[in-house]
């Protein structure tokens, strides 16, 4: 059985990276809004109103979160270079929901402690920065999984068989 490999390359562009394209933009949006509509069901961040604008809301939910949302967003549409740049700006997002928190004392003064018991900051910690930040580098290498071009190896028809002459030994 032989294989070729044909010159040809597969698509930049795969429908099936729209379903985390999608999870992507989704959890991008929920970093915004979560502490600023949290206050309506307990979950708000910084403070139990709703709707409030911190400037550290600002740099650490809005920041990672619009550029996950718009990496997401641009992991669904199939034009030309926008996969790349869409898995850059989610990895980026994703990796400041992350990360982001810890180096917010190199550029401000103070730290970033969200109300609550122990236990209540731990949930909100890990539901509104770490957990989406998480899931959305998770499904950005998914996505760079997907957009990886392969090389496509296609079965070569059999040769066909020479006729041969057997001989029998006497």
């Amino acid at each position: 059985m032989m294989s070729t490999v044909l010159p040809r390359r597969s698509r930049s562009w795969t429908p099936k990276a729209i379903p985390f394209g999608t999870l992507i933009l989704l959890l991008g949006l929920w970093a915004i809004f979560a502490p600023l509509v949290g206050g309506y069901f307990g979950f708000g961040f910084y403070s139990p109103e709703t709707w409030h604008f911190p400037a550290k809301w600002w740099e650490l939910h809005f920041a990672g979160g619009l550029a996950s949302a718009v990496g997401g967003f641009m992991l669904m549409t199939p034009a030309r270079g926008w996969g790349a740049l869409g898995r850059l700006l989610a990895f980026l997002g994703g990796a400041w929901l992350v990360s982001g928190w810890a180096f917010y004392p190199v550029w401000a003064s103070g730290t970033i402690e969200p109300y609550g018991s122990e236990f209540v900051r731990g949930m909100r910690w890990l539901g509104q920065l770490t957990g989406p930040g998480g899931l959305v580098l998770l499904f950005t290498g998914v996505a760079i999984g997907l957009f990886m071009r392969r090389t496509i190896v296609e079965q070569a028809p059999p040769a066909p068989l020479e006729a041969s002459r057997i001989t029998v030994p006497e």
